[in-house]
């Protein structure tokens, strides 16, 4: 038995008034082992730090997220399922907080070139049928990463984790992004009596792209497309009563 372990049951199952709760102690012990493999790795010298590197540590650190959650991702997991010493994941990221970190923007990259397109249609059906429904397909790998990024929202016992706050950042920058491609598309008497409705459309449109995502993840047996299709339609039937509301105000 390890030393770490010994001590791990030892705190576990210290006399009642002392005891410590598993899941701190279990959380104590990872950052010790992580910890530990970090000094060794960085007293050996065992890292290469390229950009070719970095990036085959951050496709491994995306396929073991998709498929094992953040808890299940290890350091020493991305080393070998990249190929590289550890030593080379712990030259590129301190710790696994900071690795997440730069794989939510790693895939943030990815979002902005997809999320694009000439109508408020054409975003929410990529946002509904090409993101929350393609993440359901575990090749799709930056889209199922969304719905892991998005329990760091819900996970409030990660508050204060550096990955958490990264996504809660992204999450904002994927809002103002989504306001300056939607504005444009909004008739501009719209905009002038209601200066806030392209932010309130983004709002509705991520209400509904975050329920699809919580959708797929559970298994739902749903046309994604026909329900892009649909809050699109809805969407644009409330950009054109608010038109006429204006209109028809303007007249009075």
């Amino acid at each position: 038995m390890s030393a770490l372990k010994r001590v791990g049951d030892d705190l576990v199952h210290a006399e009642e008034g002392w005891a410590l709760p598993r899941a701190v102690v279990s959380a104590v012990l990872t950052q010790a082992v992580q910890e530990k493999e970090q000094f060794v790795a960085r007293r050996n010298g065992s890292h290469q730090g390229t950009p070719e590197n970095e990036k085959a540590i951050l496709n491994a650190a995306l396929t073991l997220a998709v498929n094992a959650g953040y808890e299940g991702t290890t350091m020493s997991k991305v080393a070998e399922l990249s190929g590289l010493p550890v030593g080379s994941v712990y030259w590129h990221f301190n710790n696994k907080e900071q690795l997440f970190s730069n794989l939510i923007d790693y895939c943030f990259e990815q979002w902005k070139l997809d999320h694009t397109g000439p109508t408020n249609r054409d975003l929410l059906r990529r946002s509904i049928a090409g993101s929350a429904g393609g993440s359901t397909n575990p090749e799709n790998e930056t889209e199922a990463f969304w719905v892991l990024a998005l329990l760091f929202a819900l996970e409030k016992r990660l508050e204060g984790n550096a990955a958490r706050e990264r996504y809660l950042e992204v999450r904002k920058e994927m809002f103002e992004l989504m306001v300056s491609r939607v504005e444009p598309e909004i008739p501009d008497e719209v905009l002038e009596a209601d200066p806030a409705f392209a932010r309130k459309m983004v709002v509705l449109g991520r209400a509904l792209t975050d329920g699809f995502y919580v959708a797929a993840s559970a298994g739902d047996e749903i046309d994604f497309m026909e329900f892009a299709e649909l809050s699109s339609a809805a969407v644009n039937a409330l950009i054109a009563r608010e038109v006429q509301r204006v209109s028809d105000e303007g007249i009075e």
